[in-house]
């Protein structure tokens, strides 16, 4: 009997340690951040560089732009695989194609005639059901939760420090005061104190000047974001009711078809 007891006891300490090796790999996993850094400049010579790191950097990803030379180590553990692209590099001459007879490009385009006509008859179909859809109420909270979730996710992937320093142009004084003024609409500009000088005596469109930004994500963040819609009863809803919708659409032609 002491025999079983021990083996039983010997088992039971595996389990217990088995199940905290797993717990403690799920919150490595889940609370590890991932962190990234971009920086670049963009005058006469321009660079870019970004690098991220995840897992305590054991998995980790460095990409380099220079005189049209694209640059890159991806890592994992100790294995490190390299890659290279040079944009100077003219592609191969594609072989020429032979000339499609006359006849044949008639019937490709009544083809695609027929489809833009299927299309067109498979909206006029399905829009009843589609103004339904939009001016439910269930759906339009649905509509409301998806948009705050995705200015979560936007929010959580933007840098935490950044820094950017430039001027632009359009081209023309009346579009660079326009640009302007959709700049002036995002919060980020006057939160990070970025510097983006318009300049109104440019003749042609360009750009120039450095940048830098440094951030992190979670990994229970985009679990949360994902968690979040499948547990909304709205968004459900609303994803069944496309599901259906698609699927009928799908039926209609190819009982047409038949």
């Amino acid at each position: 009997m002491s025999i079983v007891l021990l083996i039983l006891q010997i088992l039971g300490i595996i389990l217990l340690v088995a199940l905290a090796i797993v717990i403690l790999v799920l919150l490595l996993l889940l609370f590890s951040p991932l962190t990234y850094t971009v920086e670049g400049d963009i005058h006469e010579n321009k660079w870019v560089k970004a690098k991220a790191g995840w897992l305590l950097h054991l998995v980790g990803v460095r990409v380099s732009y220079e005189d049209n030379l694209i640059y890159g180590v991806v890592r994992v553990l100790w294995k490190k695989t390299t890659f290279s692209y040079d944009l100077t590099v003219p592609k191969e001459e594609e072989e020429p194609q032979e000339e499609t007879p006359k006849k044949e490009k008639k019937k490709d385009e009544r083809s695609l005639i027929d489809k833009i006509k299927d299309f067109v008859a498979k909206i006029k179909v399905a829009y009843p059901r589609i103004k339904k859809m939009i001016t439910d109420d269930r759906n339009k909270k649905a509509v409301i939760h998806l948009k705050d979730e995705l200015i979560y996710l936007v929010k959580i992937l933007l840098p935490k420090k950044s820094r950017v320093r430039g001027a632009f142009s359009t081209g023309a004084p009346d579009t660079t005061g326009q640009l302007c003024g959709v700049i002036a609409l995002f919060p980020i500009m006057y939160v990070k104190g970025w510097e983006l000088r318009p300049d109104f005596t440019a003749e042609s469109a360009y750009f120039e000047g450095d940048f830098w930004g440094k951030g992190r994500l979670y990994l229970f963040q985009i679990i949360g974001i994902l968690l979040r819609i499948m547990f909304d009863k709205n968004c459900r809803r609303m994803y069944t009711m496309i599901d259906r919708l698609m699927k009928s659409i799908k039926k209609t032609s190819s009982q047409e078809v038949k």
